[in-house]
């Protein structure tokens, strides 16, 4: 997902990645959405802030015996408590909006990436080996796992959409046993430690790795 920082930083330079990808400019709706999501937090925290002040200043007043201070900053702090969730909401909302209209923008070419209105645009880049001779006509790996009965592309879609693919009886095997393989190289040759936990866990425990992931996002 693109860092709206850098789109900040620079957003002429993401809207000519986007026009090589025949895309339109969308820093300025990306930048408003991110203007009012950074106005949403800030308002929160300062809400926030200004809550365990005046909190703390309740206590001076009381020592003060000045009651009239007191009722005037309890008045503030419970009023800050009913607007502070209708903050904190719109500072979530404002976020995930964000997030929803990054993810879904693709990424920006490297310089040196020719471009190309299609796949017919790309140039090979090098060459390793050389090419074998078939004695044949090779197939495309799509229709030759499609003819064999071994990969369903329909299925795919139906479940997960385009580009994916179900594998069937030997690619199936096959798959699995790369990631054995996998597995058994790093166990036995690279210290890796293979650990198998429940698939059920604890509801606190989901709570607590969200919250930990929220805190690293």
């Amino acid at each position: 997902m693109h860092d709206i920082k850098s789109i900040r930083d620079n957003p002429q330079a993401f809207d000519a990645g986007l026009a090589r990808r025949g895309l339109k400019p969308l820093s300025a709706s990306l930048l408003a959405i991110d203007e009012t999501r950074r106005a949403a937090i800030l308002a929160s925290e300062q809400a926030q802030a200004r809550r365990n002040a005046a909190s703390k200043e309740i206590g001076d007043a009381k020592k003060a015996k000045d009651e009239a201070r007191a009722a005037k900053l309890m008045a503030e702090v419970a009023e800050l408590k009913t607007t502070m969730p209708q903050l904190e909401a719109a500072a979530k909302a404002a976020d995930e909006e964000l997030t929803k209209e990054l993810s879904a923008i693709p990424n920006i070419p490297f310089d040196d990436v020719p471009d190309g209105v299609d796949e017919h645009g790309n140039v090979q880049h090098h060459v390793f080996g050389n090419k074998r001779n078939y004695g044949f006509a090779p197939k495309l790996h799509d229709d030759l796992g499609t003819a064999l009965g071994d990969m369903d592309f329909e299925a795919a879609a139906k479940l997960s959409g385009a580009r994916f693919v179900v594998l069937k009886k030997g690619l199936a095997r096959l798959e699995r046993a790369l990631g054995q393989f996998m597995l058994n190289l790093h166990v036995d040759e690279h210290g890796y430690t293979e650990i198998n936990p429940p698939l059920l866990v604890r509801n606190e425990i989901i709570v607590r790795h969200r919250t930990i992931a929220e805190v690293r996002g």
